[in-house]
């Protein structure tokens, strides 16, 4: 069993109640019965059983009445847990109840896969009461992944360490996205149109997106694509990274790029699962990039490091993969993705232009060379060292 960087007892140890999000698949129940088999006085409730989703959402008050009787018997505080919430919002309500009746007494983890449903509803949040965290796939911060296998199936912990069934559970796992979280939640309203806008999301994974150029192709209106990629951000499906410029008005105006959040579920939305992985082909180096970007986006929430991720282009179509910033005005290093062992200065090719315009700003190539080494006052280094050291590197200069 891999530990999970996210460890929810050094919270509610503590006695503080957390929000945990994360999209399906990504171990969240597993972590529940994993940190509650080290407490003593707990209740789980799964709302995506029938019989409990059946029993509070006709009444969301019988579960504010049956945890207030648990509380009475018990001398310790009672941990609950409540996995996908989003299902039956109104419960958020009863446990907002229960914190200020029961101070110490009670705290929960509360487990969804976006908070949009909750959003949208207007349910209690229980801001300033519980913690806000995500919990992501598999991370080189919780073990050392296996490239190949990272790539071709991705890191979801059911697919990542069960070598038997991947092909399978990944492509119902779009099936089951679909049909849970669009359509019994009626975040759109043509489930068939949502599918084909997933089509082209993979095909154009990591590209900028012309929002109107593609609803033409979806049949729908530009704000629309606009409207689905913003539910593959809020169901935590999909990573945002906007165009840098030194004018914010301009970041504002340049296409935004997409990576879905995980290689496997992207490969099986290509139909790409069967196909050979070949390590010096064009869909390998596209899904190394896909794998080391949301490396970043997981270490940088998992170690609350508070960075921004942009991307670079010029007017000339000069390229860098990554700018890592902590405003919108400074730049505090640009970092190329290269799956090569042994990429070269001519391979990074941006930098020359980016560095024309940001000359003081430390350049990086996270590649799979097995050692760092400097050239053409680049640093070539291990993507995984590149990631799990990324704070370091922005602040000591590499």
């Amino acid at each position: 069993m891999i530990s999970r960087y996210f460890n929810p007892l050094d919270l509610l140890t503590k006695r503080k109640s957390i929000l945990l999000f994360g999209a399906r698949g990504t171990g969240k129940t597993a972590l529940i019965h994993q940190t509650f088999s080290a407490l003593k006085n707990t209740v789980v409730i799964d709302l995506l059983r029938g019989r409990a989703y059946q029993r509070y959402v006709s009444d969301p008050s019988l579960f504010g009445d049956e945890m207030r009787e648990a509380v009475k018997r018990k001398r310790e505080p009672l941990v609950v847990a409540i996995d996908e919430v989003q299902r039956v919002p109104a419960l958020l309500d009863e446990v907002h109840s229960l914190m200020e009746e029961h101070k110490g007494q009670i705290v929960f983890l509360l487990t969804g896969s976006s908070a949009r449903k909750l959003k949208r509803g207007e349910a209690n949040l229980l801001a300033g009461r519980a913690v806000t965290r995500h919990l992501h796939p598999l991370s080189s911060l919780e073990t050392p992944l296996e490239l190949a296998r990272a790539l071709q199936y991705g890191t979801l912990p059911g697919v990542y360490l069960d070598a038997d069934t991947e092909i399978s559970t990944l492509e119902s796992y779009v099936g089951t996205y679909l049909q849970e979280e669009i359509q019994q939640e009626s975040i759109v309203r043509r489930v068939d149109r949502f599918t084909r806008f997933l089509d082209f999301a993979g095909q154009l994974n990591g590209e900028p997106i012309n929002f109107a150029k593609l609803g033409a192709q979806c049949g729908v209106a530009g704000k629309t694509v606009l409207e689905y990629y913003s539910i593959l951000e809020d169901t935590l499906l999909a990573s945002r990274l906007n165009g840098w410029s030194h004018s914010i008005k301009k970041q504002l105006l340049q296409a935004p790029r997409f990576y879905l959040f995980d290689c496997g579920v992207l490969n099986a939305i290509n139909g790409e699962l069967r196909t050979e992985l070949k390590s010096n082909g064009f869909r390998y180096g596209k899904l190394f990039e896909n794998l080391v970007v949301q490396e970043l986006f997981r270490a940088n929430d998992y170690l609350d490091l508070g960075l921004k991720f942009h991307y670079w282009r010029d007017k000339d179509g000069h390229e860098v993969d990554i700018i890592v910033s902590r405003n919108l005005t400074v730049p505090l290093a640009a970092i190329e993705i290269k799956s090569s062992p042994h990429p070269t200065a001519a391979d990074c090719s941006g930098f020359k232009s980016f560095a024309a315009e940001y000359p003081k700003v430390q350049r990086f190539c996270f590649c799979t060379t097995p050692r760092s080494f400097d050239r053409s006052q680049i640093r070539f280094m291990p993507w995984q060292d590149g990631v799990l050291n990324i704070e370091g590197l922005i602040t000591s200069g590499g």
